[in-house]
């Protein structure tokens, strides 16, 4: 989860309905930011630094040029490198389970972070994911279990992907150099579209008030019938999860309450904000973040529209309409031509021409793409 720059406003000072100027003393430099974990499983591990800028207008700035590197407790150094402005990863680390690690950073200013050590946690599987239809919305849930009790602190995020179809499947096209009318090909066909989201909040879980550590249908979220066109088709989700320690989870808490308290004269204060880095160059300079060690186990379902009730389903094209349009040079161009219109089909012997809106016959238009994702089936 990226930290939204208003939590970092909220992170400094306690919110009032009056406007207030806290003496805050930022460093001229602004407060370094560090997000990301350290994957012990497969994948790279990647962490994101930036800095803030002054409390009276909180920004997020990239931090480039620094050195990152994982450390274990006997001291052997694994580098980061940085692949964007202030964005750093590794491709593969493989840790020893026996040992702690930490993340060590050199800004560009010759300052220095440590996080603290921590140790080697791993996300079991995913035992399942499901949902319940409701009336008026779909639940998305998923199941886990740890046997020996040493998970206990969830995360969880997802990735979704969903298919649907425009209004109207445009087999022609316009050609605006000569006015012509011709056949579609199959590479520029327009009708199915794929989009994707990625969770933003914060989902998290703990199992210590239980006898077990066992997760039962945790809710992830609900998608209404009705607002959003996810279920219109085809709809696939991935889930993730990851195990953190307590302090880790607390730390996450924290955050996950202020997000959702914005406004609250309840926030906390710059003292409370916990996190696990500190300036070793100057120890009294704060810092924002926490990094942990875990795996991530990932599990996807796919739902399709005939499992879901017999309830009408969003599409977003409830208004679309088809025109008709002469098959002559002016009444093509002046409504093909400009990028309003798209031309649909022909009606008999050529005589006029099916067109509509682009918003109605483009699914592109809806924020889609139309290559089809690897996984999809």
């Amino acid at each position: 989860m990226k930290l939204a720059p208003w939590f970092l406003l909220i992170i400094f000072i306690a919110a009032c309905k009056d406007k207030y100027n806290p003496e805050i003393h930022l460093p001229s430099s602004g407060l370094l930011v560090v997000e990301g974990f350290i994957n012990t499983g497969t994948g790279p591990t990647t962490i994101s630094l930036s800095r803030t800028a002054a409390i009276d207008h909180i920004t997020e700035i990239p931090e480039p040029g620094a050195q990152i590197e994982i450390q274990s407790e006997p001291g052997v150094s694994y580098p980061l490198s940085e692949d964007t402005t202030g964005i750093y990863s590794i491709s593969q680390f493989l840790p020893d389970s026996s040992l702690k690690y930490r993340l060590h950073i050199k800004t560009s200013d010759g300052k220095e972070y440590l996080s603290d050590f921590s140790v080697v946690r791993k996300s079991k599987p995913i035992d399942s994911v499901g949902w319940k239809a409701g009336p008026d919305q779909l639940m998305i849930y998923v199941s886990t279990h740890d046997d020996q009790n040493n998970s206990l602190y969830y995360q969880w995020s997802y990735e979704e992907t969903w298919m649907y179809n425009s209004a109207y499947d445009s087999k022609i096209e316009f050609n605006a150099r000569d006015s012509t009318i011709f056949d579609r090909p199959n590479s520029d066909l327009i009708h199915t579209c794929w989009k994707m989201n990625q969770s933003t909040e914060l989902i998290l879980g703990s199992t210590t008030s239980l006898s077990s550590d066992i997760v039962f249908q945790f809710p992830l979220l609900n998608i209404s019938y009705y607002s959003s066109n996810r279920l219109v088709d085809r709809y696939s989700i991935l889930v993730k999860q990851m195990v953190l320690n307590k302090e880790w989870y607390e730390w996450k808490q924290m955050l996950k309450k202020n997000t959702e308290e914005l406004g609250s004269i309840f926030d906390a204060q710059p003292s409370e904000t916990g996190g696990n880095f500190h300036c070793t160059t100057n120890p009294s300079e704060q810092v924002i973040g926490f990094v942990g060690c875990s795996s991530i186990s990932e599990k996807r379902i796919f739902i399709d529209r005939t499992e879901l009730p017999p309830v009408q389903v969003y599409s977003g094209y409830e208004i679309c309409s088809m025109d008709t349009v002469p098959n002559m040079k002016k009444p093509l161009v002046y409504y093909f031509g400009g990028g309003y219109g798209v031309p649909i089909m022909p009606s008999e012997q050529y005589a006029f021409i099916l067109g509509a809106s682009a918003a109605c016959v483009d699914c592109r238009v809806k924020g889609g793409t139309t290559q089809k994702p690897d996984f999809w089936h």
